[in-house]
């Protein structure tokens, strides 16, 4: 996976957004990577475990692997512009 574009730019998930949706991104952006190693328990982005939280971290992944240009997610989607949304282990890339 190639990640590139915009290096202070991350995709997270609006506050407010109900858990159907949020399931829906994650079942979405994982389904399409193919990977959600880091939102599984033991992984590095597990904790917190809420939906927003595992749900943002699938939209980002999203994100960079689609060069930058997808953050919509039916609206659910906010770009945030220099604040890197990593904490503890877990490193939004």
């Amino acid at each position: 996976m190639v990640f590139l574009g915009l290096p202070d730019t991350w995709c997270v998930a609006k506050p407010g957004i109900p858990d159907s949706a949020l399931q829906e991104i994650i079942d979405f952006s994982c389904g399409i990577l193919k990977d959600s190693s880091k939102i599984q328990k033991h992984g590095s982005c597990f904790l917190p475990n809420t939906l927003i939280s595992h749900a943002s971290i699938a939209m980002n992944l999203y994100y960079k692997a689609d060069g930058y240009y997808n953050c919509d997610f039916n609206g659910a989607g906010l770009v945030v512009v220099v604040t890197n949304p990593s904490f503890g282990d877990c490193v939004y890339i």
